[in-house]
Formats: C-alpha cells, sequence, structure tokens
C-alpha cells in the first residue's frame, strides 16, 4: 500500500508545481496589461500625432472612426485621478491639437462648398 501512497503524493507536490507556475503566470499577464497613465499619455499623444500626419488622405468613414477612438481615449482620462498639473496640461494641449486638426478638416470642407457653389471644384476627390 506504501507504493500507491507515494504515487499520490509525488502527483499531488506536481499539481502544487503546476498550480504555482500558473498563479505566476496569470499574475504577470495581469500586471502586463495595466496601462499606467505615463504609459496613457504617450498613446493619446501617439494617437493624434497620427492622425495629423494622416489626416489630409481621411475619408469621411475614416475621421468617424477617429473621432470614436479620440472620445473613448479621453473618456479613458477618467480612470487616473491622480494626474497631476503638469500631466493635465499636456492632456489638454493633446485635446487642444485634435480639436485644431478638425476644425482644419471643418474649414476644408467649408472651402470646398464654395468652390462646388461656384463650380470651381473641378477635381473633388
Amino acid at each position: 500500500m506504501a507504493p500507491f501512497f507515494g504515487f499520490l503524493l509525488i502527483k499531488f507536490t506536481d499539481m502544487k508545481k503546476i498550480f504555482y507556475v500558473t498563479l505566476m503566470a496569470v499574475m504577470v499577464m495581469m500586471t502586463a496589461c495595466q496601462q499606467t497613465k505615463e504609459d496613457y499619455i504617450k498613446e493619446f499623444e501617439s494617437f493624434v500625432e497620427e492622425v495629423a500626419e494622416e489626416c489630409e488622405e481621411y475619408t469621411e468613414k475614416q475621421w468617424e472612426d477617429v473621432a470614436k477612438e479620440f472620445e473613448a481615449l479621453v473618456k479613458q482620462a477618467e480612470k487616473y485621478e491622480d494626474l497631476s498639473t503638469e500631466e493635465k496640461l499636456e492632456l489638454a494641449k493633446v485635446q487642444a491639437k485634435y480639436a485644431g486638426l478638425q476644425a482644419k478638416k471643418g474649414i476644408h470642407k467649408v472651402i470646398d462648398g464654395v468652390k462646388d457653389l461656384f463650380g470651381g471644384n473641378k477635381d473633388k476627390k
């Protein structure tokens, strides 16, 4: 009977090892998935920079998608209650830059509309 119980003890220790390894892996994954406020600010800045670089070529659908992503990023700021004054200022600058891009897009639409009105926009995209 001793060999039978010994077999159970060996398997039990193996199971404990597997449990601890799995637990450690889950903890590492959970830690890796958490975004710091610094990461969030960098992501927001990168997003607006990308929009600034590519916005001249955006279709209306792409602008709608960008606007949704922008709104999600703005909403995400709510979970960072401990933003410093400097971080809040940086986010305000990024949001202002995006607002400027949106305004520029709006001005282009108005200009295109005026050209259409007077028949001067023959090469409309």
